[in-house]
């Protein structure tokens, strides 16, 4: 009797489809990975659905002074962002991302954190994912 395996079966498996939710790893793999410019704010990433949140944290004094200042840099920081996630997405995926900005789902808030002018300024842009 002869008690060795005659062969092996090999099962196919078809490669996973690239969907929202191995995109949105990818995202905030990208998102942890980058070093930070300013110690002062900071960008974070989270998903809702199809929608990408981009929030943005920014500690000021004296914001009521300098308020404008503050709206443009976070405004110029998401831009940064959103150029950077795509071009990073390219080279990690070999995929083109796209990410329509949903305007009407934009707000801010602020926060006082002290008695003596310290302020948190928090924005947040939400873009519809695809490919």
């Amino acid at each position: 009797m002869n008690k060795e395996p005659q062969t092996f079966e090999v099962a196919g498996y078809s490669d996973v489809d690239f969907g929202i939710n191995e995109a949105f790893k990818v995202l905030k793999q990208i998102v942890a990975d980058v070093v930070r410019d300013s110690p002062a704010h900071s960008i974070g990433l989270s998903m809702t659905g199809d929608l990408v949140r981009l929030h943005y944290i920014d500690a000021v004094v004296n914001l009521p002074a300098v308020r404008q200042q503050t709206e443009d840099q976070a405004q110029e920081v998401f831009k940064q962002t959103v150029t950077m996630l795509k071009k990073e997405f390219k080279e990690r995926t070999g995929k083109t991302l796209k990410l329509t900005e949903q305007k009407e789902l934009g707000n801010y808030s602020v926060q006082k954190t002290s008695l003596n002018l310290r302020y948190t300024y928090t924005a947040w842009r939400f873009y519809k994912l695809g490919f």
